[in-house]
């Protein structure tokens, strides 16, 4: 966010919203942290950009019930179930031709972190539940005059993508058992953007694919023996909408609008792989789950950016996300207020701060162990980044 170009500039803006993005997404609906972006692209000459979020969330999960009469009596009805993460980027751009340019990309889409120890009920449903990823992506822009003054970028994307799960849980005899899975896919992206640079105007919409698994893994402390398992699931498919227009000299007013369909994701069945006759299990025995039952996911943000001189520009945005849940989760709308600043160091190095305060709304979360109640909750983030033209 180098620049932030006036109706009378002659070079492509900065789409501003790159600023603040990061830090919203790294915790939006389902399992989302980030994704793969074309923002890059839009900026000019080679460069490369690193960064990292660290997200806080502070949901505190209250007056634990059971669902089931024979359960152990559990003393804790209190936890704290948002554990604190860091999520970390890098891409680098490279102009190929005057229209063409491509950037690759780093990024950890999916994830979660929770540990709610061994006191609770809610140790019956899951102990500690964490799920990583790492997603190594290529997108290019070929760019198209389309009048005087406009063009017309096509966008498009590949990424490999690996992803893990592993989940700690409580079984009725008091013993512990772990689920431990991985596996890996391909996943691609097709769009296209308008803009003016001489207005600071850009549309863009781009569709992300749905990323199937072959999830496979193992089980332990069932029964004294491992036990192999897997599961197919796939993650979910996007359409974001981003648009932004110069208002006012020095003055660009952003928003965007994504659809992630995460009601594709309702039980993660983990079924054997292997019989084990001994103990009368056949193959596809399920033997764990995650049941999830998610709906939509829907984001929309806006916000404005502004120059302030030749060397600091900042941006603002308000963000609200439609929880996925439906009550099995404890995923409820989120508003996000967040603020950044870009500070141009030199010709070729830009630094960027910015920081979240986000609202979690209350709810009621279920599931066929307990039932726990939650209040308003907060969400704090911040992100840095350094960019370096060359």
């Amino acid at each position: 966010m180098c620049k932030i170009i006036t109706r009378t500039a002659k070079t492509s803006p900065v789409l501003l919203v790159t600023l603040l993005g990061g830090t919203f997404f790294a915790h939006a609906g389902g399992f989302e942290r980030s994704s793969q972006d074309f923002d890059i692209l839009f900026e000019e000459g080679n460069l490369v950009e690193s960064g990292a979020t660290f997200v806080a969330p502070q949901r505190k999960l209250k007056n634990i019930r059971p669902t089931t009469t024979d359960l152990p009596l559990v003393a804790n009805d209190t936890v704290n179930e948002g554990k604190s993460y860091w999520v970390p980027k890098v891409s680098a751009r490279l102009q190929l031709a005057d229209d063409v340019a491509c950037a690759a990309q780093y990024r950890q889409p999916w994830g979660i972190v929770m540990d709610v120890g061994k006191d609770t009920l809610r140790a019956y449903s899951s102990i500690e539940q964490e799920i990583s990823s790492h997603d190594i992506g290529v997108n290019c822009s070929y760019r198209i005059e389309a009048g005087e003054k406009g063009f017309v970028r096509l966008l498009g994307g590949l990424s490999y993508q690996e992803l893990s799960g592993y989940q700690t849980k409580m079984l009725r005899n008091q013993a512990i058992a772990t689920l431990d899975v991985d596996g890996r896919s391909w996943g691609w992206r097709l769009g296209a953007a308008y803009e003016v640079p001489e207005l600071a105007l850009r549309a863009s919409v781009v569709y992300q694919s749905k990323v199937k698994y072959d999830l496979s893994g193992t089980i332990e402390g069932v029964i004294p023996q491992t036990l192999n398992v897997g599961s197919d699931v796939s993650l979910p498919q996007s359409v974001e909408f981003k648009f932004q227009t110069g208002i006012a000299q020095d003055w660009i007013a952003l928003a965007s609008v994504k659809w992630t369909d995460w009601k594709s994701i309702q039980v993660v069945p983990f079924a054997l792989k292997e019989a084990v006759p001994i103990y009368g299990l056949p193959i596809g025995r399920v033997m764990s789950s995650l049941d999830l039952y998610f709906r939509d996911g829907w984001t929309v943000t806006g916000g404005v950016a502004h120059k302030f001189n030749d060397q600091w520009s900042g941006a603002a945005t308000v963000t609200w996300d439609r929880g996925t849940t439906t009550g099995w989760t404890s995923q409820t709308d989120v508003w996000l207020f967040g603020a950044g600043a870009n500070y141009k160091a030199t010709d070729h190095l830009d630094i960027k701060l910015s920081g979240a305060l986000g609202l979690l709304k209350s709810g009621v979360f279920h599931d066929k162990i307990s039932t726990s109640d939650f209040g308003t909750d907060l969400v704090k983030a911040f992100s840095v980044a350094a960019k370096l033209k060359f």
